[in-house]
Protein backbone atom coordinates (compact mmCIF):
# COMPACT_ATOMS: atom_id res chain seq x y z
CA UNK A 1 0.00 0.00 0.00
CA UNK A 2 1.31 3.25 -0.83
CA UNK A 3 2.01 5.78 1.71
CA UNK A 4 -0.87 8.67 2.72
CA UNK A 5 -0.37 12.07 2.26
CA UNK A 6 -0.36 11.96 6.00
CA UNK A 7 2.86 9.74 6.25
CA UNK A 8 4.53 10.92 3.67
CA UNK A 9 3.78 14.83 5.35
CA UNK A 10 5.16 12.62 8.74
CA UNK A 11 8.33 11.26 6.72
CA UNK A 12 9.60 14.51 5.15
CA UNK A 13 9.00 16.63 8.64
CA UNK A 14 11.05 14.17 10.38
CA UNK A 15 14.02 14.73 7.98
CA UNK A 16 13.43 18.16 8.69
CA UNK A 17 13.59 18.02 12.09
CA UNK A 18 16.42 15.51 11.73
CA UNK A 19 18.49 18.12 9.56
CA UNK A 20 17.46 20.74 12.31
CA UNK A 21 19.14 19.10 15.26
CA UNK A 22 22.41 17.95 12.60
CA UNK A 23 22.67 21.88 11.99
CA UNK A 24 22.90 22.85 15.22
CA UNK A 25 25.25 20.35 16.47
CA UNK A 26 27.20 20.86 13.65
CA UNK A 27 27.75 25.23 14.96
CA UNK A 28 28.17 23.64 18.93
CA UNK A 29 30.92 21.76 16.94
CA UNK A 30 32.29 24.99 15.32
CA UNK A 31 31.81 27.07 18.92
CA UNK A 32 33.83 24.31 21.06
CA UNK A 33 36.36 23.69 18.17
CA UNK A 34 37.12 27.82 18.07
CA UNK A 35 36.65 28.63 21.75
CA UNK A 36 38.56 25.47 22.80
CA UNK A 37 40.95 24.34 20.37
CA UNK A 38 43.90 26.13 22.07
CA UNK A 39 43.34 23.69 24.64
CA UNK A 40 43.16 20.61 23.12
CA UNK A 41 45.54 21.36 19.83
CA UNK A 42 47.78 24.17 20.94
CA UNK A 43 48.67 22.98 24.51
CA UNK A 44 46.97 19.93 25.67
CA UNK A 45 48.77 18.90 28.40
CA UNK A 46 48.66 20.47 32.27
CA UNK A 47 44.66 19.64 32.65
CA UNK A 48 43.91 21.54 29.28
CA UNK A 49 42.48 18.23 27.59
CA UNK A 50 40.05 17.68 30.48
CA UNK A 51 39.29 21.60 30.35
CA UNK A 52 38.23 21.64 26.81
CA UNK A 53 36.26 18.02 27.29
CA UNK A 54 34.40 19.79 30.28
CA UNK A 55 33.75 22.80 28.05
CA UNK A 56 32.36 20.39 25.09
CA UNK A 57 30.35 18.59 27.75
CA UNK A 58 28.58 21.60 28.96
CA UNK A 59 27.52 22.99 25.42
CA UNK A 60 26.34 19.54 24.81
CA UNK A 61 24.22 19.73 28.38
CA UNK A 62 22.28 22.68 27.39
CA UNK A 63 22.01 21.73 24.31
CA UNK A 64 20.06 18.57 24.87
CA UNK A 65 18.05 19.91 27.78
CA UNK A 66 16.70 21.99 25.01
CA UNK A 67 15.77 19.20 23.03
CA UNK A 68 14.24 17.79 25.76
CA UNK A 69 12.39 21.36 26.18
CA UNK A 70 11.22 20.35 22.65
CA UNK A 71 10.07 17.18 23.28
CA UNK A 72 7.54 18.11 26.00
CA UNK A 73 6.36 21.31 24.64
CA UNK A 74 3.41 20.03 23.59
CA UNK A 75 4.41 21.87 19.97
CA UNK A 76 1.96 20.72 17.59
CA UNK A 77 4.14 20.10 14.49
CA UNK A 78 7.02 18.52 16.33
CA UNK A 79 4.49 16.04 17.87
CA UNK A 80 2.31 15.80 14.75
CA UNK A 81 5.53 14.26 12.94
CA UNK A 82 7.08 11.72 16.03
CA UNK A 83 4.00 11.03 18.24
CA UNK A 84 3.94 10.89 21.57
CA UNK A 85 5.62 7.07 22.37
CA UNK A 86 8.39 8.00 19.98
CA UNK A 87 9.04 11.80 21.54
CA UNK A 88 8.73 9.92 25.01
CA UNK A 89 11.34 6.97 24.51
CA UNK A 90 13.61 9.59 23.46
CA UNK A 91 12.72 11.79 26.00
CA UNK A 92 13.41 8.95 28.74
CA UNK A 93 16.66 8.20 26.72
CA UNK A 94 18.29 11.81 26.61
CA UNK A 95 17.23 12.18 30.16
CA UNK A 96 19.47 9.39 30.69
CA UNK A 97 22.36 11.14 29.04
CA UNK A 98 21.49 14.56 30.60
CA UNK A 99 22.74 13.13 34.07
CA UNK A 100 25.89 11.80 32.19
CA UNK A 101 26.60 15.58 31.00
CA UNK A 102 25.93 17.39 34.13
CA UNK A 103 28.46 15.08 36.40
CA UNK A 104 30.99 14.99 33.43
CA UNK A 105 30.87 18.67 32.60
CA UNK A 106 31.54 19.98 36.36
CA UNK A 107 34.23 16.86 36.70
CA UNK A 108 35.95 17.30 33.93
CA UNK A 109 36.65 21.26 34.34
CA UNK A 110 37.50 20.68 38.13
CA UNK A 111 40.44 18.14 36.92
CA UNK A 112 41.77 20.31 34.48
CA UNK A 113 41.93 23.71 36.25
CA UNK A 114 43.09 21.90 39.35
CA UNK A 115 46.00 20.16 37.15
CA UNK A 116 46.90 23.26 35.98
CA UNK A 117 46.37 25.37 38.89
CA UNK A 118 48.17 23.10 41.83
CA UNK A 119 45.01 22.51 43.56
CA UNK A 120 43.44 19.75 45.39
CA UNK A 121 39.98 18.83 43.33
CA UNK A 122 38.18 20.24 46.79
CA UNK A 123 39.80 23.60 46.50
CA UNK A 124 39.34 23.90 42.60
CA UNK A 125 35.55 22.74 42.83
CA UNK A 126 34.74 25.58 46.04
CA UNK A 127 36.98 27.90 43.97
CA UNK A 128 34.65 27.67 40.84
CA UNK A 129 31.52 28.09 43.31
CA UNK A 130 32.55 31.12 45.56
CA UNK A 131 34.70 33.03 42.59
CA UNK A 132 33.66 32.45 39.29
CA UNK A 133 30.47 34.15 37.62
CA UNK A 134 26.92 32.58 38.12
CA UNK A 135 28.36 29.31 38.67
CA UNK A 136 27.28 28.58 42.33
CA UNK A 137 23.48 29.55 40.30
CA UNK A 138 24.48 26.79 37.70
CA UNK A 139 25.20 24.23 40.27
CA UNK A 140 22.14 24.73 42.37
CA UNK A 141 19.94 24.57 38.54
CA UNK A 142 22.04 21.11 37.86
CA UNK A 143 21.24 18.99 41.51
CA UNK A 144 17.58 20.08 40.18
CA UNK A 145 18.31 18.98 36.53
CA UNK A 146 19.67 15.25 38.27
CA UNK A 147 17.08 15.50 40.75
CA UNK A 148 14.22 15.86 38.39
CA UNK A 149 15.89 12.76 36.35
CA UNK A 150 16.32 10.44 38.74
CA UNK A 151 12.62 10.57 40.01
CA UNK A 152 11.93 9.40 36.47
CA UNK A 153 13.21 6.22 36.70
CA UNK A 154 10.82 3.73 36.42
CA UNK A 155 11.39 1.64 40.01
CA UNK A 156 10.97 5.66 41.51
CA UNK A 157 8.21 6.84 38.97
CA UNK A 158 6.07 3.58 40.41
CA UNK A 159 5.88 5.21 44.43
CA UNK A 160 5.20 8.77 42.81
CA UNK A 161 1.88 10.44 42.50
CA UNK A 162 1.32 11.34 39.13
CA UNK A 163 0.22 15.26 40.16
CA UNK A 164 3.68 15.30 42.65
CA UNK A 165 5.62 13.99 39.80
CA UNK A 166 4.35 16.74 37.61
CA UNK A 167 4.75 19.63 39.80
CA UNK A 168 8.35 18.41 40.09
CA UNK A 169 8.91 18.26 36.54
CA UNK A 170 8.05 22.11 36.37
CA UNK A 171 11.00 22.94 38.21
CA UNK A 172 13.42 22.17 35.06
CA UNK A 173 11.87 25.50 33.47
CA UNK A 174 13.62 26.95 37.00
CA UNK A 175 16.88 24.83 36.55
CA UNK A 176 17.12 26.17 33.02
CA UNK A 177 17.18 29.68 34.06
CA UNK A 178 19.57 29.33 36.89
CA UNK A 179 21.95 27.84 34.40
CA UNK A 180 21.65 30.48 31.34
CA UNK A 181 23.81 32.72 32.60
CA UNK A 182 26.65 30.93 33.56
CA UNK A 183 27.05 29.81 29.93
CA UNK A 184 26.95 33.46 28.30
CA UNK A 185 29.77 34.41 31.22
CA UNK A 186 32.46 31.66 30.94
CA UNK A 187 33.76 28.91 28.84
CA UNK A 188 33.61 28.71 24.94
CA UNK A 189 30.98 31.20 24.31
CA UNK A 190 32.38 34.23 26.32
CA UNK A 191 35.61 33.31 24.99
CA UNK A 192 34.46 33.61 21.18
CA UNK A 193 35.04 36.77 19.49
CA UNK A 194 32.53 35.87 16.78
CA UNK A 195 29.58 38.15 17.73
CA UNK A 196 27.15 35.71 16.18
CA UNK A 197 28.07 33.14 18.74
CA UNK A 198 26.15 34.92 21.21
CA UNK A 199 22.88 35.20 19.91
CA UNK A 200 22.75 32.24 17.81
CA UNK A 201 22.92 30.86 21.79
CA UNK A 202 20.40 33.67 22.47
CA UNK A 203 18.27 32.54 19.53
CA UNK A 204 17.90 29.01 20.41
CA UNK A 205 17.46 29.25 24.04
CA UNK A 206 14.75 32.09 23.63
CA UNK A 207 13.27 30.27 20.69
CA UNK A 208 13.06 26.99 22.78
CA UNK A 209 11.40 28.78 25.66
CA UNK A 210 8.94 30.66 23.42
CA UNK A 211 7.84 27.98 21.60
CA UNK A 212 6.84 25.90 25.08
CA UNK A 213 5.06 29.15 26.60
CA UNK A 214 3.06 29.07 23.22
CA UNK A 215 2.07 25.65 23.07
CA UNK A 216 2.63 24.60 26.13
CA UNK A 217 0.44 27.18 28.06
CA UNK A 218 -1.15 29.80 25.57
CA UNK A 219 -3.02 27.92 23.20
CA UNK A 220 -4.62 25.92 25.93
CA UNK A 221 -5.86 29.16 27.30
CA UNK A 222 -6.57 30.40 23.89
CA UNK A 223 -8.64 27.82 23.02
CA UNK A 224 -10.61 27.56 26.77
CA UNK A 225 -11.52 31.73 25.78
CA UNK A 226 -12.21 30.32 22.70
CA UNK A 227 -14.46 27.58 22.75
CA UNK A 228 -15.64 28.06 26.92
CA UNK A 229 -15.27 24.21 27.64
CA UNK A 230 -17.96 23.20 30.26
CA UNK A 231 -18.65 19.59 31.84
CA UNK A 232 -21.72 18.95 30.43
CA UNK A 233 -22.79 15.92 32.11
CA UNK A 234 -21.44 12.62 33.58
CA UNK A 235 -22.27 9.26 32.78
CA UNK A 236 -21.76 6.02 34.40
CA UNK A 237 -20.38 3.03 31.68
CA UNK A 238 -19.45 0.19 34.13
CA UNK A 239 -19.32 0.08 38.24
CA UNK A 240 -15.90 2.22 38.00
CA UNK A 241 -15.71 3.48 34.44
CA UNK A 242 -17.75 6.64 33.54
CA UNK A 243 -17.38 9.44 30.64
CA UNK A 244 -17.35 12.97 30.82
CA UNK A 245 -18.95 14.83 28.42
CA UNK A 246 -17.77 18.60 27.56
CA UNK A 247 -19.89 21.31 25.33
CA UNK A 248 -18.74 24.93 24.76
CA UNK A 249 -19.04 27.54 22.16
CA UNK A 250 -19.45 26.83 18.90
CA UNK A 251 -17.80 23.26 20.03
CA UNK A 252 -18.49 21.95 15.96
CA UNK A 253 -15.23 24.27 15.40
CA UNK A 254 -13.39 22.00 18.04
CA UNK A 255 -11.18 19.85 15.31
CA UNK A 256 -9.89 16.58 16.66
CA UNK A 257 -9.23 13.21 14.77
CA UNK A 258 -10.28 9.60 16.19
CA UNK A 259 -7.84 8.41 18.15
CA UNK A 260 -6.03 11.28 19.46
CA UNK A 261 -6.04 12.64 23.10
CA UNK A 262 -5.77 15.75 25.15
CA UNK A 263 -4.24 16.74 28.18
CA UNK A 264 -7.31 17.99 30.58
CA UNK A 265 -7.44 20.53 33.74
CA UNK A 266 -10.92 20.68 35.40
CA UNK A 267 -11.61 24.00 37.06
CA UNK A 268 -13.03 22.45 40.57
CA UNK A 269 -11.57 22.08 43.49
CA UNK A 270 -8.96 19.48 44.09
CA UNK A 271 -9.29 18.34 40.29
CA UNK A 272 -7.50 20.90 38.82
CA UNK A 273 -4.64 18.83 38.09
CA UNK A 274 -3.73 17.81 34.32
CA UNK A 275 -4.04 14.50 33.11
CA UNK A 276 -3.88 12.90 29.63
CA UNK A 277 -7.51 11.26 28.24
CA UNK A 278 -8.16 9.82 25.18
CA UNK A 279 -11.29 11.40 23.17
CA UNK A 280 -13.83 8.42 23.56
CA UNK A 281 -16.25 9.36 20.92
CA UNK A 282 -15.93 10.47 17.10
CA UNK A 283 -16.27 13.98 16.47
CA UNK A 284 -20.20 14.47 16.81
CA UNK A 285 -20.52 18.51 16.81
CA UNK A 286 -22.43 18.99 19.93
CA UNK A 287 -20.05 17.90 22.34
CA UNK A 288 -17.07 15.56 23.06
CA UNK A 289 -16.22 12.79 25.37
CA UNK A 290 -14.06 11.30 27.66
CA UNK A 291 -14.02 8.08 29.31
CA UNK A 292 -12.01 7.20 32.57
CA UNK A 293 -11.52 4.61 34.67
CA UNK A 294 -11.06 5.48 38.37
CA UNK A 295 -7.32 3.69 39.19
CA UNK A 296 -6.33 6.38 41.31
CA UNK A 297 -6.92 9.34 44.08
CA UNK A 298 -7.47 11.99 40.85
CA UNK A 299 -9.50 9.28 38.85
CA UNK A 300 -12.04 8.31 41.69
CA UNK A 301 -12.71 11.90 42.75
CA UNK A 302 -13.82 12.66 38.41
CA UNK A 303 -17.11 11.16 39.43
CA UNK A 304 -17.81 14.06 41.56
CA UNK A 305 -17.68 16.70 38.73
CA UNK A 306 -20.25 19.19 38.25
CA UNK A 307 -21.98 20.42 35.09
CA UNK A 308 -20.75 23.45 34.11
CA UNK A 309 -17.18 23.40 35.06
CA UNK A 310 -14.77 25.01 33.34
CA UNK A 311 -12.26 23.01 31.45
CA UNK A 312 -8.68 23.54 29.82
CA UNK A 313 -8.02 21.34 27.58
CA UNK A 314 -4.57 21.05 25.45
CA UNK A 315 -4.77 19.11 22.62
CA UNK A 316 -6.08 17.14 20.30
CA UNK A 317 -2.67 15.64 20.69
CA UNK A 318 -1.14 11.97 19.34
CA UNK A 319 -0.63 9.96 16.29
CA UNK A 320 -2.81 6.74 17.11
CA UNK A 321 -4.88 7.88 14.16
CA UNK A 322 -6.27 5.84 11.01
CA UNK A 323 -3.96 8.04 8.58
CA UNK A 324 -1.14 6.38 9.89
CA UNK A 325 -2.00 2.85 8.63
CA UNK A 326 -0.34 1.34 5.59
CA UNK A 327 -3.23 -1.29 4.57
CA UNK A 328 -7.08 -1.26 4.19
CA UNK A 329 -8.20 -4.15 6.78
CA UNK A 330 -7.70 -2.86 10.69
CA UNK A 331 -7.18 -4.98 13.65
CA UNK A 332 -7.90 -2.98 16.97
CA UNK A 333 -6.89 -5.26 20.15
CA UNK A 334 -7.64 -3.10 23.37
CA UNK A 335 -7.37 -3.77 27.23
CA UNK A 336 -9.63 -2.54 30.10
CA UNK A 337 -10.06 1.61 29.69
CA UNK A 338 -7.68 1.54 26.64
CA UNK A 339 -10.98 0.63 24.59
CA UNK A 340 -11.61 4.81 24.54
CA UNK A 341 -9.33 6.04 21.76
CA UNK A 342 -10.22 2.25 19.82
CA UNK A 343 -14.17 3.28 20.14
CA UNK A 344 -14.28 7.01 19.00
CA UNK A 345 -12.22 5.38 15.65
CA UNK A 346 -14.36 2.59 15.12
CA UNK A 347 -17.22 4.68 15.48
CA UNK A 348 -15.55 6.68 12.45
CA UNK A 349 -14.41 3.65 10.61
CA UNK A 350 -18.32 2.04 11.14
CA UNK A 351 -19.69 4.70 8.76
CA UNK A 352 -16.91 4.30 5.87
CA UNK A 353 -17.32 -0.11 6.02
CA UNK A 354 -14.29 -0.49 7.04
CA UNK A 355 -13.00 -3.94 7.04
CA UNK A 356 -11.97 -4.35 11.04
CA UNK A 357 -11.98 -6.91 13.94
CA UNK A 358 -11.92 -5.95 17.66
CA UNK A 359 -10.27 -7.87 19.96
CA UNK A 360 -11.34 -6.64 23.52
CA UNK A 361 -10.03 -8.02 27.03
CA UNK A 362 -11.30 -7.20 29.83
CA UNK A 363 -11.35 -8.86 33.72
CA UNK A 364 -15.21 -9.29 34.26
CA UNK A 365 -18.31 -9.47 31.85
CA UNK A 366 -19.10 -6.73 33.92
CA UNK A 367 -16.34 -4.32 33.05
CA UNK A 368 -17.06 -4.31 28.90
CA UNK A 369 -17.95 -0.93 28.28
CA UNK A 370 -18.98 0.74 25.51
CA UNK A 371 -21.12 -2.57 24.55
CA UNK A 372 -24.44 -1.09 23.65
CA UNK A 373 -22.79 1.19 21.63
CA UNK A 374 -20.72 -1.11 19.75
CA UNK A 375 -23.71 -3.57 18.97
CA UNK A 376 -25.02 -0.48 17.34
CA UNK A 377 -21.89 0.43 14.99
CA UNK A 378 -22.24 -3.14 14.19
CA UNK A 379 -25.85 -2.36 12.10
CA UNK A 380 -24.22 -0.05 9.91
CA UNK A 381 -21.03 -2.25 9.51
CA UNK A 382 -20.72 -5.69 10.52
CA UNK A 383 -17.39 -6.26 11.86
CA UNK A 384 -16.71 -8.89 14.66
CA UNK A 385 -15.84 -8.26 18.04
CA UNK A 386 -13.87 -10.78 20.56
CA UNK A 387 -14.37 -10.10 24.13
CA UNK A 388 -11.67 -11.96 26.33
CA UNK A 389 -12.71 -11.99 29.91
CA UNK A 390 -10.05 -13.40 32.43
CA UNK A 391 -12.55 -15.42 34.57
CA UNK A 392 -14.22 -17.78 32.61
CA UNK A 393 -17.87 -17.07 30.98
CA UNK A 394 -19.79 -19.02 29.06
CA UNK A 395 -19.98 -18.03 25.67
CA UNK A 396 -16.93 -15.72 25.28
CA UNK A 397 -12.96 -16.60 25.25
CA UNK A 398 -11.31 -16.99 28.82
CA UNK A 399 -7.96 -15.75 29.65
CA UNK A 400 -5.24 -13.42 27.80
CA UNK A 401 -4.93 -12.69 24.44
CA UNK A 402 -1.70 -15.07 23.21
CA UNK A 403 -0.70 -16.05 19.79
CA UNK A 404 -3.13 -18.86 19.48
CA UNK A 405 -5.89 -16.89 20.14
CA UNK A 406 -4.64 -14.28 17.93
CA UNK A 407 -4.11 -17.05 15.23
CA UNK A 408 -7.39 -18.45 15.48
CA UNK A 409 -9.61 -15.55 16.00
CA UNK A 410 -8.03 -13.28 13.14
CA UNK A 411 -6.26 -15.68 10.81
CA UNK A 412 -5.42 -12.68 8.08
CA UNK A 413 -4.16 -10.34 11.05
CA UNK A 414 -0.64 -10.13 9.00
CA UNK A 415 -2.74 -8.30 6.57
CA UNK A 416 -4.00 -5.85 8.46
CA UNK A 417 -2.60 -2.62 10.35
CA UNK A 418 -2.88 -3.14 13.94
CA UNK A 419 -3.90 -0.61 16.80
CA UNK A 420 -3.30 -1.10 20.06
CA UNK A 421 -4.49 0.35 23.53
CA UNK A 422 -4.43 -1.14 27.55
CA UNK A 423 -2.38 -1.55 30.42
CA UNK A 424 1.61 -1.38 29.99
CA UNK A 425 1.47 -5.27 31.13
CA UNK A 426 -0.82 -5.84 28.65
CA UNK A 427 0.21 -4.00 25.99
CA UNK A 428 4.14 -5.09 26.05
CA UNK A 429 2.85 -9.14 26.18
CA UNK A 430 0.46 -8.16 22.78
CA UNK A 431 3.69 -7.03 21.23
CA UNK A 432 5.33 -9.78 22.08
CA UNK A 433 2.96 -12.46 20.91
CA UNK A 434 2.94 -9.75 17.55
CA UNK A 435 6.78 -10.08 17.31
CA UNK A 436 6.60 -14.07 17.99
CA UNK A 437 4.37 -14.33 14.70
CA UNK A 438 6.34 -12.04 12.56
CA UNK A 439 4.47 -9.37 12.46
CA UNK A 440 5.51 -6.00 10.72
CA UNK A 441 6.63 -3.59 13.63
CA UNK A 442 5.86 -0.84 10.94
CA UNK A 443 2.18 -1.71 10.89
CA UNK A 444 1.53 -1.85 14.76
CA UNK A 445 0.69 1.10 16.02
CA UNK A 446 0.11 2.01 20.03
CA UNK A 447 1.20 4.87 22.34
CA UNK A 448 1.75 4.57 26.16
CA UNK A 449 0.59 7.17 28.56
CA UNK A 450 1.96 5.41 31.70
CA UNK A 451 4.49 8.02 32.95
Amino acid sequence: MTLSSTQTKRRYTKIFWLCVLAINLTVISYIWRSGSSSYYITNPSGGNIYIALGRLAGLLTQFTILVQVFLIGRITFVEQAFGFDQMNRIHRLIGEWIIVLLVTHPLLLTIGNATANEYTLWDQFTSFLSQWNDVFLAFIGSCIFIYVAGISYAFVRKKIRYELWYFLHLLTYVAMVLVFFHQLNTGDLASSSAPWVLWYWYVINIGAFAFVILFRFIKPLVNAARFEFRVLKVMSETKDTFSVYITGKNIAAFKYKSGQYANITFLQSGLWFTHPFSFSQEPSGEYIRFTMKALGDYTKRLGELKPGTRVILDGPLGLFIEETSRNEKLLFIAGGIGITPIRSMIGDLARKKTDMVLIYGVRTLEDIAFKSEFESLQKLCPFPIHYIISTPVDGFESGYLDREKLVRLVPDFNNRDVFLCGPPVMMDAAIKNLQGLNFKHMNLHYEKFSF
